[in-house]
């Protein structure tokens, strides 16, 4: 039984239909779908030009942009909007792929759950800091400013314990010896992650058992504090833009 060859060129992890953006000027021809030249006229796809990867037929790749709106049609592009229109198809090579073009971040919101550490609160009325170090889960949403920049903001909501330190001061004397205390902590955040690092700044509450028999002298119950937050993402889901 015989059966057509197929293209022994290898696109790694890329896939057809995939969104890619180039990061570089790039020279091309106008062609069919079948990746047919039309003509001999080189155009030249600039920066920041969206496409589709529609086909690979040995090193050739055919392309299709994806048109921004008609306000601002073609002006990643130095050529006509007619001719956008008419000739769908563009073919580039597949060393212009991978040198050229990156795979498109036009996904901008996505679902982050992650965690966060806060080692320094600064309470107020009356002020005062501590080292009541919390650790707990995050989770939010997630937004992506550049395609270029590993730059992204997360809206994040917290929930952990924290080790909370009772003293003379926070107790309004009723505690002799300093001790330690575990409390339930909601927090609010904003998260700022560039790369692998994470930081923030958050809000919460650090709320004490109502059985503790500290619970109605802790000067700081129900008094929201705020800290730096220092975070990683355990898991990050895409959204649509």
């Amino acid at each position: 039984m015989s059966s057509s060859p197929q293209s022994t060129t290898s696109v790694n992890t890329r896939d057809f239909y995939r969104k890619y953006e180039f990061i570089l000027e790039c020279p091309m021809y106008r062609c069919d779908v079948e990746g047919t030249k039309l003509d001999n006229e080189r155009l030249t796809a600039q920066i920041g030009s969206k496409f589709l990867l529609i086909e690979m037929k040995k090193d050739t790749c055919i392309i299709r942009f994806i048109l921004p709106s008609r306000k601002r049609k073609g002006k990643k592009l130095n050529f006509e909007d007619d001719d956008i229109e008419y000739y769908k198809y563009f073919r580039i090579t597949k060393a212009q792929l991978d040198y050229k073009a990156i795979p498109s971040n036009t996904q901008r919101y996505a679902f982050t759950l992650g965690s966060v550490i806060t080692p320094i609160k600064l309470r107020f009325g009356p002020f005062d800091f501590s080292k009541d170090f919390t650790i707990g889960s995050t989770f939010g949403v997630k937004y992506t400013k550049s395609d270029f920049a590993p730059l992204s903001f997360s809206g994040i909501l917290g929930i952990g314990v924290t080790g909370v330190t009772l003293d003379s001061f926070s107790t309004n004397g009723k505690v002799r010896n300093r001790q330690e205390t575990l409390a339930f902590t909601p927090s609010l955040g904003v998260m700022l992650e560039f790369g692998n690092a994470q930081v923030g700044i958050f809000t919460g509450i650090d709320m004490l058992s109502g059985s503790n028999p500290i619970f109605d002298s802790y000067i700081y119950r129900n008094k929201p504090w705020v800290s730096i937050g220092l975070g990683y993402s355990i898991f990050t889901g895409n959204g649509r833009k």
